[in-house]
């Protein structure tokens, strides 16, 4: 019995000492891309809901991750069993483990003056550029983000097979190497003009560390401060066939060259027949889940209680047809995707074989990540949620 017992206690030193050379950095390797993919899930999940939620009438809610604190511990023991076997008594010792991972998540949830700013803020131009720039699909990105351009509503009640059109072919040159998006510097004036007699080597210095500078004005005797301000503009072939096509379509005057500026404007250009610029107006993070849930497909039988509608009752945003870019699809039993939530007895989900819906949510996901996460948190009260036990 005694040699059993050396044994073990022989095993369990040269298992605990391996342990305690792997033990710890394998945790940190399989815990981070664990919680990783975990919180990735949980936004995904929570921002089809809301789409879903909306389809439906009812509030939308985001809750934001703050934390995610772990406490990770691993026993070894040893153990004694007794056995008899004929006459003798035997004991023998065998080596005992135990491991467990309790973490505590914090969660605060998206609300306050800052948050509904962020969420009903249109889109900046320069974020709209940086994603076409980033390689987005720029054809996806104005359907889902642009309501307007030059003038072309993407709304039934204005032109939105024009708009279509407009879309479809800036894919075209996307797809064809032919279209890029990019900033280029130019000289602002942010300032009212100033005698030159009030300014001093000390302002001089001061505007430069700031990153501005004073300069001229044609009269000469005055000075204005100025900066370099990236304007976001696309460079495209306007004397291609689609370039044509392209002009006619967005009304762009016949001597303008490339590169084009890109630039946000109101409703108030319709009447422009000729164009310097292409002209957006830009939807808001909650204008676009709004505009995606008209993709979500609701059950008949929820039609029928009245819990929703089969078309979408307000007037100026029901999209033309959504179903080619945008589709969550609902069924009674869990379906296998990695994209479903559940909600209202039903699953809705996006199919894995579907790219362009698939597509699209990756842009509302990046757009949120942008509008939302990017922002100063609410000060609100937290909730702190420990899993895996009291």
């Amino acid at each position: 019995m005694r040699k059993i017992l050396r044994l073990s206690v022989a095993f369990l030193a040269a298992f605990v000492a391996c342990q305690g050379c792997s033990f710890g950095p394998k945790t940190i390797e399989q815990g981070h891309i664990a919680y990783n993919e975990g919180v990735k899930s949980a936004a995904d999940d929570e921002l089809l809901l809301n789409i879903v939620r909306l389809r439906y009438f009812d509030t939308i809610e985001f809750l934001a991750t703050n934390s995610i604190s772990a406490q990770t511990s691993f026993t070894v023991g040893i153990g004694a069993e007794l056995g008899v076997e004929r006459d003798l008594g035997s004991v023998l010792a065998l080596p005992r483990m135990s491991y467990s991972d309790r973490p505590t998540i914090t969660f605060t949830p998206q609300r306050g003056r800052e948050f509904a700013k962020r969420l009903v803020e249109p889109i900046s131009i320069s974020t709209f550029s940086h994603l076409a720039a980033s390689g987005w699909p720029v054809h996806q990105l104005m359907r889902l983000l642009v309501t307007e351009v030059n003038g072309i509503l993407n709304e039934p009640i204005g032109e939105a097979e024009n708009f279509g059109q407009v879309a479809n072919l800036l894919g075209e040159f996307q797809n064809a190497g032919e279209l890029l998006i990019g900033f280029v510097e130019r000289q602002e004036v942010v300032s009212e003009p100033i005698s030159e007699e009030k300014i001093r080597a000390a302002d001089l210095i001061s505007a430069a560390n700031s990153g501005y500078r004073f300069r001229h004005t044609s009269q000469g005797k005055e000075m204005v401060l100025t900066r370099m301000k990236p304007i976001p503009v696309m460079w495209i072939n306007l004397d291609s066939d689609r370039g044509i096509q392209l002009r006619r379509l967005l009304r762009l005057n016949e001597d303008l060259l490339p590169p084009i500026e890109l630039r946000l404007g109101a409703g108030l250009y319709h009447l422009e027949t000729g164009y310097k610029s292409i002209v957006m107006r830009t939807r808001s993070l909650l204008g676009a889940i709004a505009y995606l849930c008209h993709g979500v497909e609701p059950p008949e039988s929820h039609v029928a209680q009245g819990l929703t509608t089969r078309d979408w009752p307000f007037a100026g945003v029901d999209p033309l047809n959504i179903e080619n870019f945008f589709r969550i699809r609902a069924s009674l039993e869990r379906p296998p995707a990695s994209m479903a939530v559940q909600y209202r007895d039903m699953w809705f989900y996006i199919d894995e074989k579907d790219k362009a819906s698939k597509a699209t949510f990756l842009i509302i996901a990046e757009f949120y990540r942008l509008a939302i996460s990017a922002g100063p948190q609410s000060n609100v009260p937290l909730l702190t949620l420990p899993v895996g036990g009291p």
